[in-house]
């Protein structure tokens, strides 16, 4: 709208001022014509006092001798003074712009000298016109430029709004679904537009990208998975081996031995355990159903589990019978990996606590080990996260990183969040919010 409006501006302007030079060569033309012809007539003396012809209130011609004295004028002027006060300088034909005539009519004249040669010696016809109508002609198409400019303008913007927009309909189409295609669902692909344009051809090549993605991911699927799958069996194997092996062996190096070798086994086990775990959790179908689960009876195990591995004291309060919806091994587990993590990094104390916060479940994990940097909250649900030593101190034997990367998404395909804080009291350690919709 802006080019358009210089534009419209610029050639306005260019117009009127053409128009206005127009009209003025056109007077200038009649005006020459009518000197000519006067020229003519005072050359053969036939011009003396009142030159004939109409005597309007616009126009005038005077005849002036070479001494300055009006020979002859039109009825309009007579007894005036010489339009002029000095002649030209060059004897030839000059035509120009005046503000001071006899004339009163508020308007400025446009005059033409010819030169000529009158029987008594040399002289000039002077013939002007005023120039209001050819003011008022410039004024009316100026004013209207200036009110319909900007008329065109908006209505100009608003055809290309309108066509921009609906050109561009599709794109925003397009971004919308590429907005909500995430690695959860790859199976979903943007909008291809009617036609072969760019923008058509775009999308096409989108939704080849994003195939070419999801099969990528399906092929990473089900190689993490069938790993997994085979690795359990073997490791199954392993360990019932050590534990009859241990259960044999009489107390010595090699037993000891034997027993860290079947703690790095187990530690391998859960790992493939989680590995397995994310890998079903991304297909496209649910591992379970959901269903309703009460979260109270989950939080009163997993106090009852924590305190069993011995160590920090863990408290336990839950102030209402919860019911939230999801699956009972799938939040169980959620709560298992952040329990673990409290229990991993507390120095001496644990507290978990279940409350309602309006339509969500609130489970609140509270330790005081050395509590996480702000810059670390949220890479520490990331798939592999480890961070310094201060919140490494772990008495299992070491995690594979995994545990609250799935913690976060259990939440999440529950429809919660889960989040990470300062303790609320202001107390050293870190305080875990799990936010979960009720079952209403």
């Amino acid at each position: 709208m802006t080019v358009v409006a210089l534009t419209l501006a610029a050639g306005g302007v260019v117009l009127v001022l053409l128009l206005q030079q127009l009209l003025i060569s056109g007077l200038d033309d009649s005006q020459t014509a009518r000197a000519v012809e006067l020229s003519s007539q005072a050359s053969a003396g036939n011009l003396k006092g009142v030159i004939p012809g109409p005597a309007a209130d616009t126009s005038l011609a005077q005849v002036i001798s070479a001494t300055g004295e009006v020979i002859a004028s039109t009825a309009n002027v007579s007894g005036e003074s010489p339009i002029l006060s000095r002649h030209p300088t060059a004897r030839i034909r000059t035509a120009q712009s005046i503000t001071d005539s006899p004339l009163d009519t508020g308007a400025p004249f446009r005059l033409v000298a010819e030169p000529v040669n009158l029987p008594d010696g040399k002289g000039w016809i002077y013939v002007a016109s005023s120039l209001a109508q050819i003011d008022a002609a410039v004024n009316q198409l100026r004013t209207l430029f200036i009110v319909a400019i900007p008329v065109v303008v908006l209505f100009i913007g608003a055809i290309a709004w309108f066509a921009v927009r609906q050109s561009l309909r599709p794109v925003e189409g397009i971004r919308r679904r590429a907005a909500a295609i995430t690695s959860a669902d790859l199976s979903q692909r943007v909008p291809i537009p009617f036609g072969t344009d760019e923008i058509a051809n775009l999308a096409a090549t989108m939704n080849d990208m994003l195939s070419r993605i999801e099969r990528s991911a399906i092929r990473q699927q089900q190689f993490v998975g069938d790993a997994s799958h085979e690795l359990r069996s073997p490791l199954a194997a392993l360990q019932i081996q050590m534990d009859l092996a241990i259960s044999t062996q009489r107390s010595g190096e090699n037993s000891i031995a034997l027993i860290e070798m079947r703690e790095q086994v187990a530690r391998m086990t859960i790992l493939i355990d989680d590995l397995l775990f994310l890998a079903n959790s991304n297909e496209p179908t649910p591992m379970t159903l959901p269903a309703q689960v009460d979260l109270d009876e989950i939080v009163f195990e997993e106090g009852r589990r924590l305190r069993a591995l011995g160590g920090p004291s863990v408290t336990t309060k839950v102030f209402n019978a919860i019911r939230v919806r999801g699956s009972f091994r799938d939040i169980t587990r959620m709560l298992r990996n952040i329990g673990d993590n409290a229990h991993d990094h507390a120095d001496s104390a644990i507290e978990i606590t279940l409350k309602i916060n309006g339509e969500f479940a609130e489970i609140h994990v509270v330790d005081d080990g050395a509590g996480i940097d702000e810059h670390d909250r949220e890479s520490i649900f990331a798939r592999f996260s480890r961070l310094d030593d201060a919140r490494v101190r772990d008495t299992r034997g070491g995690g594979s990183g995994l545990g609250l990367s799935i913690a976060r998404q259990i939440v999440e395909s529950s429809g919660g969040t889960i989040a990470v804080q300062s303790r609320a009291d202001e107390s050293r350690g870190a305080e875990f919010v799990v936010r979960l919709p009720l079952v209403l």
